[in-house]
């Protein structure tokens, strides 16, 4: 292509941030200005690439992307800017841009307000330009960080996303409302998930129903969506991470949770999400969708979810056993054949011993074992409560408040020897840092000695925060034992485990090894809210069976 064919690009960009400097500023007076020039200057075959919207920080716009792409074609003879900020705010980027990229395929480029021309010998200041133009995106960033920041501080909603099942308030946008047309839906994936429904089973009735997609419905009601829009064909498909993200998102309950992600940097799109400690949470703040005790349900069995076993379902003890002795989970075993008498449980570090070289023992015992004894035992205990509620109320709070004292006693004094060293450890910094001034410390000796100190600090601000939620969750604990009789009440007999009842009532149950001795085996079952329950009964037993002829006959007590 002869120079004189080529295109002269005419690129525009103008961000959010720019839109307030006015009309000076604008798509259009930019265009006025570049026309102009090219029109005085004889640059011919002119062309406009505009980016309307997006930060010059950003090299992933859709309109200088495009004038690339003609530019390493060989099409591009000239591009015109009014100023170097609008090719960009990233001087490293925007360097690269004028003093390699531009050159190598014998592109001139000129910003017009600058005087910049690398046809002239004369820009040495370019790149010092390019830098203050970065600054100026890094300060406008800080600022908007902190206005986002402070509003997120007040429990208002920052990014102006509203979870899926709810609407903004039109009177106020901070303020959430049931969204009459999706609100049913988040109630019946938690009520699929709390009754052991696997995620493929949910989708199946999201696609059989037609409910859209959340990108999909937003796409349709406001005609534009943040993340890739789906296929035609798959807008009833929905992915298991927006199913996961709904069932373990606290807003359901009517909080609000803010401050949840931040930017990795102001030149980059990525987040990273925040430690629950540096989050802002405002309770009740909205109606809820769904109760306490099904979002806890629904958490639970996300914290032990893992992969389907060889018959495609997931076993109604999933997450809930532990070795008693080494505290690793225990894994089901599956015999020949889908006979459910041939199916037992082992410890996960026994099963692994090979492989990690750590050490237990098998604490093998069968699954319709242990299912007659967990059933007998959620028996004994409901059949307690339904008729001692009053005795077993005062007696599981008494319990719990000794527990409690004791726990609050041992996390006071962690708590207060955690704050002392935090401290300890400001004296330090301000005396290495009196000394670093005064020049009796080095830069590289304050560097050293202050960086295992720092380390240190993190950690234990950190194990700060993590204490006083413990103290304060702790203290809550009486009204746990009153959620458990309302559990109860539910009920007017349980005469068959299911997935469901199990996960409700249970919290966790550990098995240990057989006593040789007394030829038993101990098995603890922790309560849903209360723990361990003492009705003042003999231990549930099972006669269990012969591992081989001429086997011992092996009890079971919990």
């Amino acid at each position: 292509m002869l120079q004189t064919d080529k295109i002269t690009a005419l690129y525009c960009r103008l961000s959010q941030e720019d839109m307030q400097a006015g009309e000076s500023e604008s798509i259009q007076n930019q265009k006025m200005i570049l026309q102009k020039y090219a029109d005085e200057h004889h640059f011919f075959n002119t062309r406009f690439f505009v980016d309307d919207g997006f930060s010059g920080v950003s090299f992933e716009r859709e309109g200088l992307q495009a004038m690339l792409h003609e530019v390493e074609a060989g099409n591009v003879a000239t591009v015109i800017t009014k100023d170097l900020s609008r090719l960009g705010r990233n001087y490293l980027k925007t360097g690269e841009l004028i003093e390699i990229v531009f050159p190598e395929y014998e592109v001139r480029y000129i910003a017009i307000n600058d005087g910049v021309d690398t046809a002239r010998e004369d820009n040495e200041f370019t790149p010092l330009r390019n830098w203050f133009n970065e600054f100026y995106a890094r300060d406008t960033s800080k600022k908007i960080r902190a206005v986002k920041q402070a509003k997120a501080q007040k429990g208002e909603r920052v990014n102006g996303q509203v979870p899926y099942g709810y609407i903004a308030d039109p009177n106020d946008r901070n303020h959430l409302l049931p969204d009459p047309e999706t609100a049913h839906i988040v109630k019946q994936i938690f009520a699929m998930y709390v009754r052991g429904d696997r995620i493929c089973e949910i989708q199946n009735w999201l696609r059989e129903h037609e409910v859209l997609t959340v990108a999909e419905l937003q796409y349709r009601r406001t005609g534009s969506h943040r993340h890739p829009r789906p296929h035609p064909n798959c807008i009833y498909n929905w992915p298991d991470k927006t199913l996961y993200d709904i069932l373990a998102r606290k807003e359901y309950l009517g909080h609000t949770i803010t401050g949840k992600s931040y930017k990795v940097s102001y030149k980059s799109k990525k987040t990273k999400k925040n430690p629950e400690e540096k989050r802002y949470f405002f309770p009740n703040t909205h109606e809820p969708l769904i109760d306490e005790e099904t979002f806890e349900l629904a958490q639970k069995r996300i914290a032990t979810k893992h992969r389907p076993t060889k018959v495609d379902e997931i076993d109604i003890f999933s997450g809930l056993l532990f070795c008693g002795d080494c505290g690793y989970k225990m894994y089901l075993q599956q015999g020949a054949g889908t006979l459910e008498r041939k199916h037992a449980y082992t410890c996960g570090k026994y099963r692994n011993r090979i492989r990690t070289g750590e050490l237990c023992t098998t604490h093998y015992i069968r699954k319709s074992v242990l299912k007659e004894l967990v059933l007998a035992d959620l028996q004994r205990v409901l059949s307690y409560v339904k008729e001692h509620e009053q005795e077993f109320i005062e007696t599981a709070n008494e319990c719990s408040a000794k527990a409690v004292q004791k726990t609050l006693t041992q996390q006071r004094k962690e708590l207060d020897k955690a704050q002392s060293r935090i401290s300890e450890l400001n004296i330090l910094f301000r005396k290495l840092y009196e000394d670093n001034a005064l020049g009796k410390l080095s830069d590289e000796q304050f560097a050293f000695l202050t960086s295992g100190y720092d380390e240190e600090k993190k950690t234990l601000t950190r194990r700060i925060a993590e204490l006083s939620q413990e103290i304060d969750n702790a203290t809550e604990r009486s009204a746990d034992v009153k959620r458990f009789v309302a559990l109860v009440r539910k009920y007017t007999a349980i005469t068959e485990l299911t997935y469901e009842n199990v996960h409700e009532f249970i919290d966790r149950i550990l098995i240990h090894e057989l006593d040789k001795e007394t030829n038993t085996r101990k098995i603890e079952i922790f309560y849903s809210f209360v723990g361990r329950v003492d009705t003042g009964d003999k231990p549930t037993e099972s006669i269990s069976y012969f591992r081989q002829i001429g086997a011992d006959v092996k009890s079971y007590a919990i």
